[in-house]
């Protein structure tokens, strides 16, 4: 394996895992500030300084990223068998890689990459000291003021991180809602929740240009301006396939477009490239890394394995999360199904009512001439853990009718799949 950054890719060090335990310390500190409305003390308890508050924060994410080593997983891949060559790999031809000045010939190639982050031509920034994620979730410092570019998950994320940490958080998006690509329904949803904890969200929006003296200008094509101390470019990734010299394996491709595969993970025009991952734009998440990881494996030792995404899941986790699966309702107009939508909120669940953490709702679609659950969309509590049932019920292709006669623990935030899916099945033919 030849891999130039960290081994086992970017998650472990400067995504998904370092913003999980950031998004749980904020959470917790959100909670606390809480503990007397919800009865868990009499009085509200005293904090200390959010600067000392985030310090602490920092600490965990650094102990939970592994403080940035990758030694112990390199030597578990060691382990295995395998061997570990550290630099930057380009293909010279069909057949030969090279790193560091060294040729390698093969009879497999996996490519396995991943993006890169995708900074828009925006006039003036790239006179600015701006920060991606990588530069967030790395950085001791919270700036006092944090403008993000960019309404998506990752934007989403480092927002509230911010925001309950007490910085004044702007985030901007060029669409009419952020998580454009989402349920409409479920996503404003969540904007509101998120503006109402405080968190500043400007939607269609256009940017002019951008200055920086002693803090950063985001001046709109409105004529408004939004000032901040920091400016964080939240806009997604895309490939540059330019690194490792894809096109002397003689195929026409934009290096900058996700790497077409076939149903066994094979590189388009090839015979023994392979590619997992972000890289083939297909679901870009860890599982389905992990997913296409085994996929290529079993057909490398001569297996046919087709890969499946027809119920890849989708995550995003602020408090509330959100979580998904399939499409969504404005997807199913788009494609002129003769669908069906019901929802059920969490509010109105046993367990929403105790916990007083009702918040949300769960939201399914059903195609009504296949009898078939074709998309489902949680924000509330515990959203990732709640969409593994709409999963597997569309992995499994269970009807709605049979998915409407299964039985839910009371109480539980499950139980709002009940309502929706009866609903669903007195609508089927």
């Amino acid at each position: 394996m030849i891999e130039n950054r960290m081994v086992g890719g970017e998650c472990p060090y400067f995504a998904c895992m370092p913003a999980k335990a950031m998004l749980h310390s904020a959470e917790i500190r959100h909670n606390a500030s809480q503990f007397q409305q919800f009865g868990h003390a009499s009085k509200e308890p005293i904090f200390d300084s959010e600067i000392q508050g985030y310090a602490a924060a920092v600490a965990i994410r650094h102990r939970v990223a592994e403080h940035l080593d990758d030694t112990e997983t390199a030597e578990r891949f060691l382990q295995s068998g395998a061997k570990l060559i550290r630099g930057k790999g380009t293909i010279q031809k069909n057949g030969i890689v090279e790193v560091n000045d060294q040729q390698f010939a093969y009879e497999d190639l996996v490519l396995a990459t991943g993006t890169e982050f995708n900074i828009p031509p925006i006039k003036g920034l790239d006179d600015i000291n701006y920060w991606t994620s990588d530069d967030f979730y790395t950085s001791q410092d919270l700036p006092k003021s944090l403008i993000i570019i960019g309404g998506g998950p990752v934007g989403l994320e480092i927002a509230q991180i911010a925001h309950r940490f007490g910085s004044e958080v702007h985030i901007l998006e060029v669409a009419s809602n952020i998580m454009p690509t989402e349920d409409r329904e479920i996503a404003l949803e969540l904007q509101d929740l998120l503006i109402s904890e405080g968190i500043n969200i400007h939607t269609n929006i256009q940017i002019a240009n951008i200055f920086e003296e002693d803090h950063v200008e985001v001046k709109l094509q409105s004529g408004k301006s939004v000032i901040g101390e920091k400016l964080l470019i939240a806009t997604g990734k895309r490939n540059n396939l330019n690194n490792i010299n894809i096109n002397n394996l003689n195929l026409s491709l934009d290096p900058y477009k996700p790497l077409p595969v076939d149903k066994y993970l094979k590189v388009n025009g090839t015979e023994n490239v392979w590619a997992g991952g972000d890289i083939t734009g297909i679901a870009p998440y860890t599982h389905t890394a992990n997913y296409h990881g085994r996929i290529i494996t079993s057909n490398l030792l001569g297996q046919k394995i087709e890969a499946d995404h027809s119920a890849v899941p989708r995550g995003l986790y602020t408090d509330p999360e959100v979580a998904s699966v399939g499409i969504s309702e404005e997807k199913a107009k788009e494609l002129k199904l003769n669908y069906a939508a019901a929802s059920h909120p969490f509010g109105d669940t046993a367990r929403g009512f105790a916990t007083r953490k009702g918040t949300g709702r769960l939201k399914l679609i059903a195609d009504l001439d296949n009898n078939k659950l074709i998309g489902a969309s949680v924000v509330g509590p515990n959203a990732g853990e709640i969409i593994g049932e709409a999963v597997l019920a569309m992995q499994a292709n269970i009807s709605v009718t049979e998915f409407a006669k299964a039985i839910h623990p009371f109480p539980t935030y499950t139980e709002a799949y009940e309502p929706p899916l009866r609903e669903l099945a007195t609508k089927i033919k």
